[in-house]
């Protein structure tokens, strides 16, 4: 792996946010955002982020809402979402994957099974099989500004080009 993925780590807990960035730096490029309001303001902002690290339970914007706004998103639909959190019921934990929370990890945390998570995680976001799925958003970004014939042909034959081949005998 050439480049690292890049995190949002969201906590509002120096403390919490010190162990991961010490824990999680040499693996994975980090931003931080210490509310719910900030890391939503990253995120509307058109940043990237190849996972979500995140605090249930924040004030005014919680960890849920965040999801909820990561899943709407057209370009960060697709993005990892974990909770931290202090052993939600199991109400909550169901809730919580019913709006696309990929993975619990309860506080007080193992540094190296967040670690783990993670990398798990975003090696299953890396198969080939979501390859397809990347290259139609990334089309779709870089064809916002061209006409919209263009658009559809490059997206139909990117999804239906291989079906159309000639079959060699």
């Amino acid at each position: 792996m050439n480049t690292k993925h890049h995190l949002l780590v969201v906590d509002e807990n120096p403390y919490v946010v010190d162990i991961l960035v010490q824990t999680l730096s040499k693996d994975f490029k980090i931003t931080v955002a210490s509310t719910g309001q900030e890391a939503a303001r990253l995120l509307i902002q058109g940043n990237r982020f190849d996972c979500v690290l995140t605090e249930l339970d924040l004030a005014f914007f919680s960890g849920l809402e965040l999801t909820k706004l990561i899943r709407m998103s057209r370009l960060a639909s697709q993005t990892p979402v974990v909770i931290l959190s202090n052993a939600p019921d199991s109400a909550t934990r169901i809730e919580c994957l019913e709006q696309g929370v990929d993975a619990f990890l309860s506080k007080p945390f193992n540094p190296l099974e967040v670690k783990a998570k993670l990398h798990a995680l975003l090696r299953r976001a890396d198969s080939p099989i979501e390859e397809p799925q990347r290259r139609l958003v990334s089309m779709t970004e870089q064809s916002e500004n061209k006409p919209f014939w263009l658009q559809k042909s490059r997206i139909f034959s990117m999804l239906f080009g291989s079906y159309l081949l000639p079959q060699s005998a």
